[in-house]
């Protein structure tokens, strides 16, 4: 850089006046508030669309599938290989995801950003890079680190695929097809992470819809394939043998799925953006009035890595029901688990998934302007804080918090409903759906109706984890990981006593799922509650008491629970459904009829009770 442009940085600052700065900070705090928390919600509707069309495509092809396959084949499809591909991604690119997807939020900008800002200008004539500060250069980080997933799936594909082949039982390894169906789902995770840079960047940019019609189609796709492969493999298929085609229908099916999401977003961006954006190149960084050339941000690149280690535990917890069944049974229990999986896990899918999605963007975009904790307050020079930057960052902080709270009474009344009108009724959904086979010679039904006391517990846990991963620092993550190895040993420890010990079998399974969450919510939680609280101290206000006295009552046990009353009628109707499961039963069409109708007259009482003291969303 020459001397002549070092010498007007001093004309620069000059130039720009506080005035300027305050008013230009206020009118794009405001719009750019308004326009997340509008994005966000249209892209939370179209996830929670695309799940539903999603989950149900599934859903109804299941229940054709499973006519057609038994459980042998059904076990290793949707146990074992849905493990191979969902470890590949999970250790390849979801610690990425969660660093880079975090990395453009809203910023109060302050003098000094400004100044910076201008002086970046100069450079970028000088160099032709985008200097690091700058939000052409913040994205451009978030560029280069997001290649990181593609070599590092390679390894993780590799290592993956082989361990999967040469650890298989032998009743595994004899299964029609089975080392060519390990390889197509590699494949296809390999090409899910191909487009791994585009994805980051299309939801940094808020750019829903790419991925809804990209995912919506690929659904499509897999269901057709699935559903004709499965009918014509049935064809030569005699009784009670396996599919012709065996576990080769569903690899094919999910190697068209990755290709088509492939071809969705090499598509969309080769039309639609300017490729330069999206390659890899430095950015400049002033150090000792030098422009240096950098490619990977220090602090973003070591979250990232700190985020993948969080992953790999999380993974054990969050698949670990499935490692424990493929170690702990055979491949016929595998299947029934994986039925009873495929209906309990409907809901997650369709609803609860979006959500933590988007509520961990959100988060992150929203509270990326508050300090972090672990600062000490006397790191913060208050005085230098601008009142309008003082006042965005009280608006973003409690609009966090109530999105935060709302969600999670959404998910504990959403629990009340399946536990009290679901946990009865398992029996009669299965019996219409997939027969008796299902529904009187196996312990579906039981493991079903544990599912549904599962379900707020997982609904509330996806949530609060989608805050810490959107607003923690690295070191709070770093001590995360260690509480991860704890839980995931009292994980292993519950489910070998539930199954080896007590024989529970499924619904073992489920409560050590039940265990290991409860642990990871009371972690969240006080995480939750020391970040709003501390950052009271962070947010000078006119009126810290006020502003603390809300947050404390948003955080109450009080404000999170329904009424006494709301949570009485859910009770009743419990027993009520209880009696008549018992009572009338459903072995014949007239007992359905009747079951159904009691469900149907305490669901109605339920909803006459609870809608007028239905206030989560005021």
């Amino acid at each position: 850089m020459s001397e002549t442009r070092q010498r007007k940085y001093p004309e620069i600052r000059e130039n720009i006046t506080k005035d300027n700065i305050n008013e230009v900070d206020k009118q794009n705090a405001t719009s750019q508030l308004q326009n997340i928390l509008s994005t966000s919600v249209k892209g939370a509707s179209y996830l929670i669309l695309l799940q539903l069309l999603s989950r149900l495509l599934t859903f109804i092809l299941h229940q054709i599938v499973l006519r057609f396959t038994n459980p042998k084949t059904f076990g290793i499809a949707a146990v074992q290989l849905e493990l191979l591909l969902l470890t590949i991604l999970f250790l390849s690119r979801e610690g990425f995801r969660c660093a880079l997807l975090r990395g453009s939020g809203i910023e109060n900008v302050q003098k000094q950003e400004k100044l910076q800002e201008t002086e970046n200008e100069i450079l970028k004539q000088v160099e032709n890079l985008p200097l690091a500060n700058s939000p052409k250069g913040k994205a451009q980080k978030i560029t280069n680190l997001s290649f990181i997933p593609i070599p590092f799936g390679i390894f993780t594909t590799f290592l993956a695929c082989l361990f999967c082949i040469h650890t298989a039982s032998e009743e595994t390894f004899n299964s029609p097809y089975y080392v060519e169906s390990v390889i197509l789902y590699g494949v296809s995770a390999f090409l899910e992470l191909i487009i791994e840079p585009l994805f980051i960047t299309a939801t940094n940019n808020l750019m829903f819809t790419l991925r809804v019609r990209s995912e919506g189609v690929a659904v499509v796709v897999r269901c057709v394939i699935t559903f004709t492969l499965t009918i014509l493999g049935a064809q030569k298929q005699e009784d009670n043998a396996e599919n012709m085609y065996g576990i080769l229908i569903f690899a094919v099916a999910q190697f068209a799925y990755a290709l088509i999401l492939f071809c969705g977003y090499i598509g969309y961006f080769y039309w639609n953006w300017n490729w330069r954006e999206l390659w890899p190149r430095p950015v400049i960084v002033i150090q000792n009035d030098r422009p240096q050339k950098v490619w990977f941000d220090h602090d973003l690149s070591h979250l990232a890595f700190v985020f993948t280690w969080q992953s790999f535990l999380k993974h054990i917890l969050t698949e670990g029901d499935k490692m424990l069944i493929t170690w702990l049974s055979t491949p016929s229990d595998q299947g029934v688990y994986a039925f009873v999986a495929n209906y309990g896990s409907l809901i997650v899918r369709i609803l609860f998934q979006p959500l933590e999605e988007t509520g961990r963007t959100l988060f992150s975009k929203l509270l990326s302007s508050i300090q972090p904790l672990e600062r000490k307050q006397g790191d913060i020079d208050e005085k230098t804080i601008e009142a309008e930057e003082t006042e965005t960052q009280k608006d973003h902080l409690l609009t966090s918090l109530k999105i935060l709270t709302t969600l999670i009474k959404f998910h504990i009344l959403l629990g009340l409903l399946f536990i009290a009108l679901g946990s009865n009724y398992t029996g009669v959904l299965i019996d219409i759906l997939v027969g008796k086979k299902w529904s009187t010679d196996t312990p579906a039904p039981m493991a079903l109706s544990s599912y549904c006391f599962y379900v707020p517990i997982m609904g509330i846990n996806g949530i609060t984890e989608a805050f810490v991963t959107g607003v923690a620092t690295k070191e709070t993550i770093s001590s995360l990981n260690y509480w991860m190895i704890m839980f995931s040993i009292g994980f292993i420890g519950a489910g070998f006593v539930f199954m080896r010990i007590l024989v529970a079998g499924a619904v073992g399974l489920v409560a050590a799922n039940a265990f290991n969450l409860l642990m990871r919510i009371l972690w969240s939680w006080r995480f939750i509650r020391n970040y709003y609280l501390s950052s009271v101290n962070l947010v000078t206000t006119a009126d810290v008491s006020r502003l603390k006295s809300e947050i404390d009552h948003l955080l109450s046990l009080s404000n999170m629970t329904p009424n006494f009353v709301v949570c009485l009628s859910f009770i009743v109707a419990w027993f009520v459904t209880f009696w008549s499961d018992q009572v009338n039963g459903w072995a014949t069409l007239d007992a359905k009829i009747k079951h159904i109708g009691v469900g149907s007259l305490c669901g109605l009482f339920v909803i006459i009770i609870t809608y007028p003291f239905l206030t989560i969303f005021s």
